[in-house]
């Protein structure tokens, strides 16, 4: 009987020790905060790793083992190694000249890019004081042949008055030709 009665207790237990196996068996939890210094650190399948910084590197042993054994030899001043950073620096150097020759060729085109658009800005501001002026002359010379058709339409208005007055005088001449010349006749017969 008192087993009956120990049994719940006993089965409560055998759970909990399942579950508390369960928790331990689980990976650690791996906080990084510190982005000031190298660090490395170990963490195997299941771990939880955060990174409270911008970045972090993740290497597996070899790639690990690999950077190990290089900087090892680079501490220790392997000839190849010195070779390589050597043409490293020497090509950084090749590039620095690159660049300064390619700002040198950037600065004189902009030179020449610069004394364009001051050429091309004196010449229209040339441009538009000459169309101004331009302007103002045919403005003068409509205003002058306005003037000059005004006196035209008044001359050929005098011109065709005359010429009325003309035709009226040569009109009354002629009738007073006929008038004399029936008058003579007249008499004269």
């Amino acid at each position: 009987m008192q087993t009956k009665k120990n049994l719940p207790t006993l089965l409560v237990f055998t759970i909990s020790l399942c579950f508390s196996v369960a928790g331990f068996a689980q990976g650690k939890t791996i906080e990084m905060s510190d982005s000031t210094g190298l660090h490395s650190y170990s963490v195997l399948n299941g771990d939880t790793v955060l990174i409270r910084y911008d970045s972090a590197y993740v290497l597996n042993k070899r790639t690990f083992k690999i950077l190990q054994d290089n900087y090892k030899r680079v501490q220790k001043g392997d000839p190849s190694l010195k070779k390589l950073l050597d043409s490293y620096e020497s090509l950084i150097a090749l590039q620095d000249s690159m660049l300064k020759t390619k700002e040198a060729y950037y600065q004189q085109l902009k030179g020449s890019f610069d004394s364009l658009v001051t050429g091309s800005n004196t010449f229209l501001n040339k441009t538009d004081v000459n169309i101004t002026a331009i302007n103002q002359s045919l403005d003068t010379a409509t205003g002058q042949l306005n003037h000059i058709k005004t006196l035209l339409d008044d001359s050929l208005e005098k011109l065709k008055q005359e010429s009325k007055q003309r035709l009226k005088i040569a009109a009354k001449g002629f009738a007073a030709g006929v008038a004399v010349a029936a008058l003579v006749f007249l008499i004269t017969k």
